[in-house]
C-alpha cells in the first residue's frame, strides 16, 4: 500500500465535507490524495442514445472531479484523479487495495446514493482493504459538544438535528477504585471532546486498536479505550446492584488495563485512558460520537461487539453516529 488517501467524490455537500477531512489528514501526514468519481454503466437499447448518455455522465463526473482536485490542490495537497464507470462501491473497494486510508461521506447522490447511511459508505466500510473513515453529513469540527439551547448538554441528536431514539442504559467506571455510576451521572459526565475513541472488545487487541493509537500519536490527542459489557440481567432497562456485579466488573477492567499497558509499550507518548461501561455497546458508542473527534471500530467483534462481515454494533454506530468514524478491517487477538 502507498501513502495515499482514497476519497470518493460526487459533488454533494457531504462529499465535500469528507474531502475537507481528507485534505486536513493528508497535510498532517504529508500524504497524497487519490480522488475517484464514478458514473453508472447503464444499458440503453439505442446505441446512439446510449453513447450520448455515457458521454454526458462521464463529463459530469469529470467536472465533479476537477472541482475536487482544485479544492485539494489549493490546500497544497498532491492529488491523482480517476473517473471510472461502474458501481461506486466496487470501484472504491478495488482502489482500497493500494491505499492506506479511504474517506467517504456518509450520504451522497447519484453514484454515491444514500439514505441515513449511504449504500456506498456502508459497502466500502464492510469490504475495504484499508481503514475507512465515514464523515457524517452534519459534522462540524468546531462544534462537537451537544447543547440544549441553554448551554448545557442535551439528549443525543443525529446528523439531521433530530433527537436520537437510542437512549443508553449503562454504568461507567474509569478505574477500579471508582464504583460504577448510574445512568444520569454517567450521561452528564460523558464527554470525549478532543479525544480519539477506540471500541475495545473485552481485552481484545488488533488492527483497530493500533490504527486508533497511531491516529492519536499523529494528531497528538488522548486515546480513550471504551469497552462495553452486557448487563447480566438481560435487556430489562435496569442493571443489578453494584455489589452483585463487582467481580465481573473487576475482571473486565483488568482486561482493559492490560490493553492500556500494551498501548503504552508501543506508543509511550500517547495518553490512554480506560472507560468500562455496562450496557448496550451500540448505544454507548453512539453517545461517544456526540463529542469524540474520531471513533474507531472494527469490522467484526466478539463478546460485547458481535457481528458478521460488518458487525451489528459497527453498523448501528455508522447509522447513528455524529462524529467521523473509522472502520478498520481485520480480526482481533486476545491480549
Amino acid at each position: 500500500m502507498h501513502n495515499v488517501i482514497l476519497v470518493g467524490v460526487d459533488g454533494s455537500s457531504n462529499s465535500n465535507r469528507a474531502l475537507d477531512w481528507a485534505i486536513v489528514e493528508a497535510n498532517i501526514r504529508n500524504w497524497s490524495l487519490r480522488l475517484v468519481s464514478t458514473f453508472p454503466s447503464t444499458f440503453v437499447a439505442d446505441p446512439i442514445v446510449g453513447a450520448s448518455y455515457a458521454l454526458a455522465a462521464r463529463q459530469e463526473a469529470q467536472a465533479v472531479l476537477d472541482q475536487a482536485t482544485k479544492r485539494a490542490e489549493d490546500q497544497g495537497v498532491r492529488t491523482e484523479a480517476h473517473v471510472e464507470s461502474g458501481d461506486a462501491t466496487n470501484v472504491l473497494v478495488e482502489h482500497s487495495e493500494t491505499t492506506k486510508l479511504a474517506v467517504v461521506g456518509k450520504r451522497g447522490r447519484k453514484g454515491f446514493v444514500g439514505r441515513l447511511l449511504g449504500s456506498v459508505s456502508s459497502g466500502l466500510a464492510a469490504h475495504s482493504h484499508c481503514p475507512t473513515v465515514v464523515v457524517p453529513q452534519g459534522h462540524d469540527t468546531t462544534a462537537t459538544e451537544l447543547e440544549d439551547g441553554q448551554g448545557t448538554r442535551g439528549a443525543p441528536r443525529n446528523e439531521r438535528g433530530e433527537q436520537s431514539t437510542m437512549q443508553p442504559t449503562f454504568f461507567e467506571a474509569v478505574n477500579a477504585e471508582d464504583p460504577p455510576r448510574q445512568q444520569e451521572s454517567a450521561l452528564n459526565g460523558l464527554s470525549f471532546t478532543g479525544q480519539i475513541v477506540i471500541a475495545v472488545d473485552s481485552g481484545m487487541q488488533g488492527p483497530a486498536l493500533w490504527e486508533a493509537a497511531e491516529m492519536a500519536r499523529v494528531h497528538g490527542k488522548p486515546l480513550a479505550l471504551v469497552s462495553v459489557t452486557g448487563a447480566p440481567v438481560g435487556d430489562l432497562g435496569w442493571s443489578p446492584p453494584v455489589k452483585d456485579s463487582d467481580p465481573y466488573h473487576e475482571e473486565e477492567l483488568a482486561k482493559l488495563t492490560r490493553v492500556i499497558t500494551a498501548v503504552a509499550a508501543r506508543y509511550p507518548d500517547v495518553k490512554a485512558s480506560p472507560h468500562l461501561f455496562i450496557g448496550k455497546p451500540a448505544e454507548v458508542l453512539v453517545h461517544t460520537t456526540q463529542t469524540a473527534d474520531l471513533v474507531v471500530l472494527g469490522t467484526r467483534g466478539l463478546g460485547g461487539f458481535p457481528g458478521l462481515l460488518l458487525g451489528s454494533v459497527s453498523q448501528a454506530v455508522l447509522h447513528h453516529g455524529r462524529s467521523p468514524m473509522m472502520v478498520v478491517p481485520g480480526a482481533n487477538t486476545v491480549s
